[in-house]
């Protein structure tokens, strides 16, 4: 009987032991599921957080551009009016000063992959805003007869639509 009996209590520590490992094992599977998770999870934050500055560096990119852009603007208003009036030699040197300012800005712009919009014959709403229509027996429906302020892009984007005036 002592056998028997000492058999049995080995049989139940046995079964004891079993469940104790099959408890750690389903503990240890829950863990490594849960670890797996989080790294997961951490590795989606970072690539979330990453799109997101990129998203944040390019508008403020480009709040930055069309800023410049507008003075890129003024200072060929300016120019054009002075090449409009009589030359005088002030007038001739603020012509001269005013558009080593505009190559500056020029390079500036380009520094930073702003480039001018150099399609300028047929219309196209992705690339241009028509701001009038006008009769030209010199261009067919459609197309541009006079960009009436330049259109930039940034990268692949558009910064800026040109505007123009298209042929009825």
């Amino acid at each position: 009987m002592d056998n028997n009996n000492s058999n049995n209590q080995s049989f139940e520590g046995a079964q004891q032991v079993d469940t104790a490992l099959q408890q750690c094992q389903a503990e240890r599977d829950a863990f490594k599921e849960k670890y797996a998770r989080a790294i997961a999870d951490f590795d989606n934050f970072q690539k979330r957080v990453e799109k997101e500055r990129m998203q944040w560096m390019s508008s403020a990119q480009t709040a930055v551009l069309s800023d410049i852009l507008n003075v890129y603007d003024d200072i060929e208003r300016a120019l054009e009016q002075m090449h409009k009036g009589e030359q005088s030699q002030s007038v001739a040197s603020a012509i001269s000063g005013l558009e080593l300012i505009q190559k500056s800005v020029l390079k500036t712009l380009t520094k930073h992959n702003v480039t001018i919009m150099i399609q300028v014959t047929d219309f196209d709403p992705q690339l241009h805003e028509a701001l009038m229509h006008v009769d030209s027996e010199h261009h067919i429906t459609g197309q541009i007869v006079q960009v009436l302020q330049k259109g930039f892009m940034h990268k692949d984007a558009v910064l800026r639509h040109a505007k123009v005036s298209v042929a009825k």
